[in-house]
């Protein structure tokens, strides 16, 4: 059985020059921090 982490690791986002990343891809070498952030307006 997966885990949610190994979930969350298929998941694509856009950095912050616009790339798509696989988010497993930004804490494979190191520990990260995943903070999802609400913008109203």
């Amino acid at each position: 059985m997966l885990s949610r982490a190994d979930d969350l690791a298929k998941m694509t986002v856009l950095d912050a020059a616009g790339t798509t990343v696989e988010l497993g891809t930004l804490w494979r070498d190191k520990p990260a921090a995943l903070v999802f952030v609400r913008h109203f307006g």
